[in-house]
């Protein structure tokens, strides 16, 4: 069982569990087990070409699932969790259980997801809480998961739409009954026993109450979600795919059209629409944040800029400016200026690049950062001191500036950025061969990371037959995929990363914090990229202005990642050729 936050996926399991046919987990992590088994199915060429190592994985799996539910002697075993839906997993059970996955998902209205988590968690400051990106990223996160299933294999699925579950429960569950091939059963839905699917949602969520439930199945509330999440009401509308037409405004309609047009890589129709949307509704900071991507795409680095710097507002960047009682740097005064470093660790290591510029213009430079990147910044060319975000309120400083904008003060053009080496690269031993590092993946706690992520045989299918030897730069999710020809490093810290990436003669990686390393050190750096790219690769070509040692290896169609390691495969083979003429 899966399906989208707050869509009633509790409750339902609770009805169910008055059949003694099934038995429904409370939310599981049994989905996030399989799936470190299935990446290394899915990604490791020797699983699948050895007959008996892919048997001895499928029944493992099988063997995995058996414990788990032991104890359990229903006919009809039914697991809650969010990742059900991921295709890999989907591939990975149909060859596990010998048929494919059956698949029951609660679905509702976005902003009704939303409204309803607010209701729960009766946050004090409604701005912080919708941008904490705790919850919301949850529910954007689960809803793409839940697409992306879908679109894979549409059959699998099941889909309980929440107010229909409300309006006619007896229809619902003869649905589901007839998807599961069980004989009919009497519910009662006024006498629901919540404890079967009791979660300890203060410890595990935060929030009490997330899980509980009524005894009678009818609507909880009578509030309108516009009135619940008022002026973000637009931030959770968006085409609900499982509807026969988008549940939208035309206003909020033109946005949600114009991100999948950018997704898709259909740029003319997005920048279209997104100068639609300018007009339409000229305060509305997430559309005028991806103008700004368009700017940049066309080269116009001081508009671009401008317009991205009102994405801080909607919470784009993932954290917040600091509490400052001083003013921004306006790119001319002296003195101390505090250069706050937002986003992912990659956008930090991108931004710190600015301290030189910033002290080449008389000032001293206090850089707040994330904890495990201090120790890299302490060496960067005009960088003074380097502070933890939590401590640089305690920090002497005249004015301050973040680091995503630091480019619009400074009065950048195109023709002013420069590519060159800003990080300390250490001295390191290097053999005989070539090292070449591997990173494929980044965090999937971010919600970009779903349309950067590739099937990771690709990658390696690429490099069969290349004469050099391969590290490992990937640690933590998906380090697991790792192919024994591959040698894996100490990664535990960033100081040990930035020794092994130094140690690489090349760096081939997704769009990740690693790529961003490499290029920052002078290493050469080949980074796979989507079809909608991260905003410093926003425009069209190969080669990246701000690093010059970076070359993109682009997605050229949406869902299909051939063309990418295609072009990879020959760079290598001409480095090879190259290398034998010499």
């Amino acid at each position: 069982m899966s399906g989208v936050p707050r869509s009633g996926s509790t409750v339902l399991a609770a009805i169910l569990n008055q059949n003694k046919q099934t038995h429904v987990s409370t939310t599981s992590g049994l989905v996030f087990a399989l799936d470190g088994m299935a990446n290394t199915w899915a990604s490791t060429g020797l699983l699948r070409a050895d007959v008996k190592n892919h048997k001895i994985l499928v029944d493992s799996m099988r063997g995995v699932i058996d414990a788990f539910y032991e104890e359990f002697d229903a006919p009809v075993i039914i697991d809650k969790g969010r990742g059900w839906p991921i295709p890999q997993i989907m591939q990975a059970m149909t060859e596990v259980v010998g048929a494919k996955p059956k698949i029951i998902a609660t679905v509702r209205s976005i902003p009704d997801c939303m409204a309803s988590f607010v209701r729960v968690a009766k946050p004090e400051n409604l701005d912080d809480f919708i941008y904490s990106g705790h919850l919301s990223e949850h529910l954007k996160a689960a809803y793409i998961t839940l697409q992306t299933g879908y679109q894979y294999d549409p059959e699998c699925f099941c889909l309980v739409e929440y107010e229909d579950l409300l309006a006619d429960p007896k229809s619902q569950l003869d649905r589901i009954h007839a998807f599961l091939g069980l004989p009919d059963f009497d519910y009662d839905f006024t006498a629901i026993d919540g404890t079967s699917v009791k979660e300890d949602d203060e410890e595990i969520h935060g929030y009490a109450g997330m899980h509980d439930i009524a005894p009678v199945l009818a609507k909880q509330h009578s509030e309108d979600p516009k009135d619940v999440l008022k002026h973000h009401y637009g931030t959770f509308c968006q085409p609900e795919f499982w509807l026969d037409r988008p549940r939208t405004t035309p206003e909020l309609h033109d946005l949600d059209l114009q991100l999948t047009a950018s997704k898709m890589g259909s740029f003319a129709e997005g920048w279209q629409l997104a100068q639609k949307i300018e007009k339409d509704e000229p305060n509305n900071h997430r559309a005028a944040f991806n103008r700004g991507w368009y700017l940049l795409r066309q080269g116009k680095i001081q508009e671009g800029y401008q317009l991205m710097d009102r994405g801080r507002i909607v919470g784009v960047f993932g954290n917040s400016p600091p509490n400052s009682p001083t003013p921004p740097w306006d790119g001319k005064s002296k003195g101390t200026v505090l250069l706050n470093l937002e986003g992912g660790l990659g956008d930090q290591i991108h931004q710190v690049r600015y301290a030189k510029s910033i002290a080449a213009r008389g000032c001293k430079v206090v850089v707040a950062c994330s904890g495990p990147l201090v120790t890299l910044f302490t060496d960067v060319e005009g960088v003074s001191a380097v502070v933890q975000h939590d401590c640089c309120q305690g920090v002497y400083h005249d004015f301050y500036v973040q680091g995503m904008s630091a480019i619009v003060p400074l009065g950048f053009e195109l023709e002013d950025l420069t590519g060159g080496a800003y990080i300390t690269k250490p001295k390191t031993i290097k053999g005989f061969r070539k090292r070449i590092g591997l990173r494929w993946q980044g965090q999937t706690a971010f919600e970009a990371e779903h349309q950067k992520k590739f099937p990771y045989d690709l990658l390696f299918s690429a490099l069969e037959g290349v004469d050099a030897e391969f590290i490992s730069l990937q640690r933590d999710e998906g380090a697991e995929a790792c192919p024994p020809w591959v040698k894996q490093v100490p990664l535990d810290t960033w100081e040990d990363t930035r020794q092994a990436t130094a140690s690489c003669d090349l760096v081939i990686s997704s769009c990740t914090s690693v790529s961003h390393l490499a290029a920052a050190m002078g290493v050469e750096a080949w980074v796979i990229i989507p079809v909608m790219p991260y905003f410093l690769y926003a425009q069209e070509g190969e080669t990246c202005p701000y690093y010059d040692t970076m070359k993109l290896m682009r997605q050229e169609v949406f869902g299909d990642w051939e063309a990418p390691f295609t072009k990879i495969k020959e760079r290598l083979s001409e480095k090879q050729a190259l290398r034998r003429v010499k």
